[in-house]
């Protein structure tokens, strides 16, 4: 991820976000990316075979050529990417995961270009995952629209990797050791052989690694 926009935007989701599931669509606040607006979109999941933009920015709409809230996000494609990119928003939502995708673009003049796009799940007011909150690049070299992209890259992220083990009931209680606590042996009445151990310098316990 090398384009500032989507580092942006990755913060801000990364902010609203518990550290053990994806954030939440109202946690979304659009008064503090607003160098993002233009080229965000949020997609919704109706149902698994059907996916629509609810939102998008300005220069996404002058991009496509056409207005494409409503639209189904696949009209961003070029058809021979738009099974690939099928596969990307499912992963993303079931697993769930960032999708971060290099994409080569090609205009209504034949320019090519190259963008980068980045894909995050979001969570409706019922905390399902069906949503999923994004932005792309603008060609450096400007454009003729329409344009449609072909995916040349895929690098799937999960962002909750390290925190499995804090989320309830995957953590253990933490050990509570002390020499105090350890049992000792003593020496019986009548049993002159009979000695008392000593006590380990450090108690012996397992310790969990993530």
């Amino acid at each position: 991820m090398t384009n500032s926009t989507l580092k942006t935007l990755r913060t801000h989701w990364d902010d609203i976000c518990d550290g053990s599931n994806a954030p939440y669509r109202s946690d979304v606040t659009p008064g503090l990316i607003p160098e993002v607006l233009d080229t965000l979109f949020i997609l919704e999941q109706l149902s698994p075979s059907d996916m629509r933009v609810r939102i998008a920015g300005l220069k996404i709409c002058e991009m496509m050529g056409m207005e494409v809230r409503g639209q189904s996000p696949m009209t961003f494609f070029q058809d021979s990417a738009r099974r690939r990119f099928d596969s990307v928003l499912n992963e993303v939502l079931t697993q769930p995961k960032i999708a971060y995708l290099g994409l080569d673009t090609k205009d209504r003049m034949g320019n090519p270009g190259q963008v980068e796009m980045i894909l995050l799940p979001l969570r409706s007011d019922f905390g399902d995952v069906n949503r999923i909150i994004g932005c792309v690049t603008v060609p450096d070299n400007g454009f003729t629209a329409p344009l449609r992209y072909h995916i040349t890259s895929v690098n799937m992220v999960n962002p909750f990797r390290h925190t499995l083990s804090k989320v309830a009931g995957f953590a253990e209680p933490e050990a509570n050791f002390s020499h105090q606590d350890a049992p000792v042996l003593r020496s019986v009445d009548g049993n002159t052989s009979a000695k008392t151990p000593k006590r380990p310098s450090t108690p012996s316990y397992l310790k969990l690694v993530d």
